[in-house]
């Protein structure tokens, strides 16, 4: 009996969610633009050449540490992902694997993901967010969710980033403000946004989550 209550505790430590030996089948639910009814994710560029200007709204956008003389990065969230109603992850649920697809179709210089820790508006500009964000640990974590890398083999190229660990802090009450794509050099990596014609290739999140017992 004591060993059974070994992986339990280690979750508990954890801060993930214990999943029985008679847990229910892992449900999955996918978050894009266009698909289910889906219209909660809202991404955007902003660029230090165009300190107050919005760029919300564009069907494509840049991640480059050097667009035309300044940093451009770009924030991307989903909105109304955990909840109780049908389609969203509900809380305290055990989150077995998420991925953030993005299709990107100019290979660039290698672009790291961070999960921000602060709010940010849809119409959020390179001042509103105080000269950028930096991964510092206080407006985006440290910690990288993921990192591109390799060619783009076609045209476009779905890129997948894991964000697991994020999507489980945000099941377990952490409030979700998305996260920031920032470049590592002067070649732009440009992907399409949620405002991109064909729904096919606009950004996706994919979660597969075991619901909470009891």
């Amino acid at each position: 009996m004591r060993l059974a209550l070994v992986p339990l505790l280690a979750a508990l430590v954890a801060g993930v969610p214990a999943v029985s030996a008679d847990a229910p089948n892992t449900k999955t639910v996918t978050f894009q633009v266009g698909s289910n009814g889906y219209t909660g994710t809202v991404d955007l560029e902003i660029w230090a050449v165009a300190p107050n200007t919005c760029l919300q709204g564009n069907p494509n956008a840049s991640s480059d540490a050097d667009n035309d003389g300044g940093e451009s990065q770009v924030l991307m969230r989903f909105d109304g992902i955990i909840g109780n109603k049908p389609n969203q992850i509900p809380p305290k649920a055990a989150i077995k694997s998420a991925t953030l697809v993005v299709s990107a179709f100019d290979e660039g210089t290698t672009v790291h993901l961070h999960r921000m820790l602060v709010p940010w508006k849809a119409n959020a500009t390179w001042n509103s967010l105080v000269g950028g964000v930096t991964a510092d640990g206080r407006e985006a974590s440290k910690q990288k969710d993921g990192f591109t890398f390799g060619k783009i083999s076609a045209s476009t190229s779905a890129i997948p980033f894991e964000v697991t660990d994020t999507v489980q802090a945000w099941a377990n009450g952490k409030p979700n403000y998305g996260w920031v794509f920032i470049n590592t050099g002067g070649n732009g990596w440009d992907f399409y946004t949620a405002e991109f014609e064909d729904a096919k290739q606009r950004p996706k999140l994919v979660v597969e989550y075991v619901p909470p017992q009891g």
